[in-house]
């Protein structure tokens, strides 16, 4: 599944940032992880909606 892959390139992404910067807080760090996070989202949406 598409939004799969992209969860998970998202986090390798946000693991790479996150030893780059050395901080949680900051502004790409904070950006990628609300991306992660929508996306997450979506796809317990959809794994809802297919069991319904």
């Amino acid at each position: 599944m598409i939004i799969n892959e992209q969860i998970n390139n998202l986090r390798n992404k946000l693991i790479e940032v996150v030893r780059e910067k050395q901080n949680f807080t900051d502004e790409e760090v904070v950006r990628i992880s609300q991306q992660l996070d929508e996306l997450i989202v979506k796809q317990q949406t959809l794994r809802l909606w297919k069991r319904i």
